[in-house]
C-alpha cells in the first residue's frame, strides 16, 4: 500500500513536471510569437513611411519652392516657457509620429497640408482617447497650384519671387515659421479639435469644408504652432524646435527662446 502511495506520488510529480515544461515552452513560444508579430508591423509600418515620404519629397522637389512666415517679425510674442506653463494650455500634449501629407485643395492665396499622424503617446492632458490613434492634423503651407497661390493676381509674384509656371503647376509653398517636417518625423505638440458652425465664414474654415474636414471630428490643429511643435527625425538624437527662425535663439532675455522648454522636453520625453 505504502509502495502504491509512492508510485502514485511520483506519477504525479513527474505528470506535474511534464506540464510544467509544456506551460512554459508554449509560453515562450507565445512570446516569441508576440515579438515576431511586432518586428513585422514594425517593419510594415516603416515601408509605408518609406513609400509616403518619397512620393512626397518627389513632388516636392519638382515644384517651385517660395518661403513665407506666419509670424511678423516686430509682433511681439508671450510663449509659455515650461511644461508646467504649458498645463495651463489644458489642452492634449502628445507624441506622434507623421505618417503621411496630403495636399488640400480649393484654396486661393494660402494653403494648408492634412498630416496623417499616428499617436504614440498622450504626454500631458484628460484626453487619453487620442493615444495609439491615428488623427489628422492641419498644418500652414505644402503644395498648392500656381493657379490658386496667385488667384486673379496680374503677376506671378509672391513675397518677392517670381515664379514662372503654368496655371497647373505646383508651387511649395515654405512656412519657415511652421515648416512640414519630414515624413516619419516623430512630434510633440499640443493639440486642438477642429470646431466651427454654420455662420464660421473664415477662408481657413471654408478650406475646411471643401476638404472635408467637418467641425470636432478627429482633426486637429497644433494649438500653438508657432512656439509648440517640436520635432526629431530618425537622424536625430534629440528633440528640436519646429520653427526655424527661432530654433537657434539662445537669448534668455528674448521672448522668443524656446531654449529652457526644449530642455525640459528632452529631458522627459526623449525615449
Amino acid at each position: 500500500m505504502i509502495r502504491g502511495i509512492k508510485i502514485m506520488k511520483k506519477i504525479i510529480t513527474y505528470v506535474f513536471m511534464l506540464l510544467s515544461v509544456s506551460i512554459l515552452m508554449g509560453c515562450q513560444s507565445n512570446s516569441v510569437k508576440h515579438t515576431d508579430d511586432q518586428e513585422a508591423k514594425q517593419q510594415t509600418f516603416d515601408s509605408v513611411i518609406k513609400t509616403n515620404r518619397d512620393k512626397w519629397d518627389a513632388q516636392v522637389n519638382k515644384a517651385k519652392k517660395i518661403n513665407t512666415r506666419s509670424y511678423s517679425e516686430n509682433a511681439s510674442y508671450i510663449a509659455p516657457n515650461s511644461l508646467s506653463e504649458m498645463k495651463e494650455y489644458k489642452k492634449p500634449l502628445i507624441k506622434g509620429t507623421i505618417v503621411n501629407y496630403k495636399q488640400m485643395s480649393g484654396i486661393n492665396y494660402d494653403t494648408y497640408t492634412k498630416a496623417t499622424v499616428k499617436v504614440d503617446k498622450v504626454l500631458m492632458g484628460d484626453d487619453k482617447r487620442l493615444d495609439k490613434k491615428t488623427i489628422t492634423i492641419v498644418l500652414h503651407g505644402g503644395l498648392i497650384k500656381s493657379k490658386r497661390l496667385f488667384h486673379n493676381m496680374s503677376s506671378n509674384t509672391y513675397n518677392g519671387v517670381t515664379v514662372d509656371t503654368q496655371p497647373d503647376d505646383l508651387v511649395y509653398f515654405h512656412d519657415t515659421d511652421v515648416p512640414l517636417p519630414e515624413i516619419g518625423s516623430h512630434i510633440i505638440t499640443a493639440v486642438d479639435t477642429i470646431k466651427y458652425s454654420s455662420k464660421d465664414s473664415s477662408a481657413f474654415i471654408d478650406a475646411m469644408r471643401k476638404n472635408d474636414i467637418k467641425s470636432s471630428t478627429n482633426a486637429y490643429v497644433p494649438y500653438d504652432p508657432i512656439s509648440g511643435i517640436w520635432v526629431k527625425t530618425n537622424h536625430s538624437k534629440e528633440y528640436v524646435l519646429n520653427n526655424e527662425n527661432w530654433r537657434n535663439i539662445t537669448d534668455p532675455n528674448n521672448t522668443m527662446s524656446r531654449v529652457s522648454i526644449t530642455k525640459e522636453i528632452n529631458n522627459k520625453y526623449n525615449n
